[in-house]
């Protein structure tokens, strides 16, 4: 039997991923971890335990005393601070992880454009909101560290840009992709021997998370992802999000870990997170995405516990 440990067991990304190794294969083992017990996260594993924040300098230490006495034998990061955390302890850890170099760029959004624009790809031009001052009106202020569409504002002018930079910090100004409501999010997975799949979803957010998505099928987002892939020399499952302008397709941000939509593309065929699992025990894969047109939605449930 597998045990596997599923960190941030309360956030959606987490508790989709551990839904999706239930889906693969029943008698898997799941431990989760986070921070607090006060939200659902137990519900989706076979054991929940505490552990300090990525941020305590404990956190290391617990992480890899449950490895040990849990006899973990794979571990999955889905916060960001615990992947930055992790990148450097992944092979002690039997951490799920991409390579060190997608981890460093994707988790900063100023350095995720830097290695697209080293690879000719054409992006929105982005700058560091704390040194630098916007290039144009309107545009976005959005967290440089952190993924998710909290704290991210349109800025129309000098003066607002002033009061935003001002008020957070590590932000980053970027360039405003019109017609905003054309977001493509994409899977994105490469194998140890090279293989490409992705897939992508044209998606409505819904309180910050995909309440509808549809499959889709650009010709240009493929060819885009096969480069961003082959070019940053990609090893398992990241999340590229973009949107279709008059230029093309634009990525403004990409999130080096599964995403929040990871369980609606399992049920379509696209299992990144299994995919993973089994190129981590050195073992074959098939890969396959999705049909275009399909239409999923997410739901909610309460259970009394």
């Amino acid at each position: 039997m597998k045990r596997i440990l599923v960190t941030a067991i309360g956030g959606d990304v987490a508790q989709s991923t551990a839904q999706c190794l239930r889906s693969y294969d029943k008698h898997i083992f799941l431990i989760g971890t986070d921070i607090h017990d006060k939200h659902g996260g137990s519900l989706f594993v076979d054991e929940f335990l505490t552990v300090p924040s990525a941020k305590d300098p404990n956190y290391v230490h617990a992480i890899s005393d449950i490895v040990e006495r849990k006899d973990i034998d794979a571990t999955i990061p889905l916060n960001e601070n615990e992947l930055r955390v992790l990148v450097g302890v992944s092979q002690n850890l039997k951490v799920i992880q991409c390579n060190s170099d997608i981890l460093n760029a994707g988790l900063d959004k100023l350095a995720t454009m830097e290695s697209l624009k080293s690879f000719g790809i054409d992006v929105p031009w982005t700058v560091n909101a704390d040194t630098e001052k916007a290039l144009d009106f309107p545009c976005i202020i959005k967290p440089r560290f952190s993924s998710g569409s909290n704290s991210i504002f349109i800025v129309n002018s000098d003066a607002e840009a002033e009061f935003f930079s001002n008020r957070y910090s590590e932000c980053v100004f970027q360039e405003l992709l019109e017609p905003f409501h054309k977001e493509v999010t994409c899977g994105l997975y490469r194998t140890e021997d090279g293989r490409i799949e992705s897939i992508q979803f044209e998606r409505l957010l819904v309180r910050g998370q995909t309440g509808w998505a549809k499959v889709v099928d650009n010709r240009e987002v493929e060819e885009l992802l096969s480069i961003i892939a082959e070019k940053w020399g990609l090893h398992g499952s990241i999340n590229v999000q973009l949107r279709i302008t008059e230029k093309g397709p634009m990525v403004f941000e990409i999130n080096p870990r599964f995403s929040s939509t990871v369980y609606m593309r399992h049920k379509l065929g696209f299992t990144d997170v299994v995919w993973s699992l089994k190129e981590h025990f050195n073992e074959p894969i098939t890969l396959a995405s999705a049909e275009t047109g399909t239409v999923l939605v997410q739901k909610q449930d309460v259970v009394i516990l």
